[in-house]
């Protein structure tokens, strides 16, 4: 991963910066999953962080966002430009994203995890994930918009990103209702490829994905 959550090669106060916020979601992480997100106040996560309650405002903005917020968020305008700079945005987006997961290391694989549970078991962060998953595709709607030379309510910009991240949310709801059974880069790799096919879902039972439900179902 960047050192510094930046893209690399940030400057001291912006890895102090990183530094802090990745501390305080851990201990946050700790006491949500000890006595519950909605049990657990800012000021108790502040006391046990060491940092003052304005400085985890400050951080994160509010305390559902001490869940969502993940190191990437502020290299993500960067990531979207590159992937959808490509001739095919689909196929570029499969690769930054894709990339991205590779360089997950075994330890910020257990954080994600953890942080999906919380989300998809507590409402309301789920309901803060559900406006997140909004405001990234008007991100991606803004970028794709731009790329093509089209206004951002073009038919096929807003369909396709509100399409692609809403499919990723779906993706975070399977793996966990899955148990993570598959690794993160094997469900990317199907989600895009659900992409690829046209979002087709076909009933027979030789169809691609018919196999993982009824394992599901049973």
């Amino acid at each position: 991963m960047a050192d510094d959550g930046n893209g690399g090669g940030g400057g001291l106060r912006e890895r102090k910066r990183l530094a802090a916020m990745l501390r305080i979601q851990a201990v946050a992480l700790d006491m949500f999953e000890a006595r519950g997100f909605d049990d657990v106040t800012v000021e108790e996560i502040a006391d046990a962080s060491d940092v003052s309650p304005s400085s985890v405002y400050r951080y994160f903005g509010s305390k559902e966002a001490v869940v969502l917020w993940d190191e990437y968020d502020l290299v993500m305008d960067d990531w979207l430009m590159e992937g959808i700079g490509d001739d095919v945005p689909l196929e570029g987006l499969r690769r930054v994203v894709l990339g991205a997961v590779a360089a997950v290391t075994p330890e910020q694989m257990d954080v994600v995890r953890r942080r999906i549970t919380l989300v998809l078991t507590t409402p309301a962060l789920e309901q803060a994930a559900t406006a997140s998953t909004y405001e990234m595709a008007e991100l991606v709607g803004r970028v794709l918009a731009e790329r093509l030379g089209r206004p951002e309510v073009d038919l096929e910009v807003q369909v396709f990103s509100h399409a692609f991240t809403g499919g990723i949310l779906g993706m975070f709801h399977h793996w966990y209702g899955t148990g993570y059974a598959a690794s993160l880069q094997e469900v990317v790799e199907r989600l895009f490829e659900i992409f690829a096919e046209g979002l087709d879902i076909v009933t027979a039972s030789g169809a691609p994905g018919a196999v993982g439900a009824a394992a599901t179902a049973r």
